[in-house]
């Protein structure tokens, strides 16, 4: 209820409720494009990007899709540009991790191995639905598909992945 009332408000042009929603979902937009990207600083550049995005356009927000499937699509359309416009040449920087964080940092990245060892669509739907916890119908908005194939591409990550772990044991 806070939210509709937080969106209704910044799409009128209140500035504060616009800078409430955008930490409400800063870090969970950040999170989504750091999995598409891999790299902190670069994740952090597209989020930003986004929320400029979100800040200029908030005016033709209408409420026929959620606020967050609406600005999950901004994301996943700033990183498909991104991806778009990038050099062929430029390789995405790998992170280093702290030396005493190595056994999550391990876990993680056999996560990472196996997400990015997923087709595009597949792997797209998985961070959607696992890792961003949003719904089937959300995931269908946001990347234009229909319900049906947002369900089925899940469940294909799913099997991909769990047959990829099992061959790593």
């Amino acid at each position: 209820m806070k939210e509709l009332l937080l969106i209704s408000r910044a799409v009128r042009g209140d500035r504060d409720a616009l800078e409430q929603l955008v930490r409400l979902y800063y870090e969970k937009i950040y999170n989504y494009i750091f999995l598409r990207v891999c790299d902190r600083t670069l994740a952090e550049d597209l989020t930003q990007d986004v929320f400029v995005k979100l800040t200029k356009n908030i005016h033709s927000y209408v409420p026929t899709a959620s606020f967050s499937a609406y600005l999950y699509r901004i994301a996943h359309n700033r990183v498909v540009d991104y991806y778009r416009t990038a050099k062929p040449s430029e390789e995405i920087p790998e992170t280093k991790a702290a030396p005493d964080k190595l056994a999550s940092v391990d876990a993680k990245l056999d996560v990472y191995a196996v997400l990015s060892a997923l087709p595009p669509e597949q792997r797209e739907c998985i961070i959607l639905y696992y890792l961003q916890e949003l719904t089937y119908r959300e995931i269908s908005q946001i990347l234009d598909i229909p319900i049906p194939t947002a369900k089925s591409r899940v469940q294909r990550g799913l099997a991909a992945c769990k047959k990829m772990m099992e061959e790593k044991t």
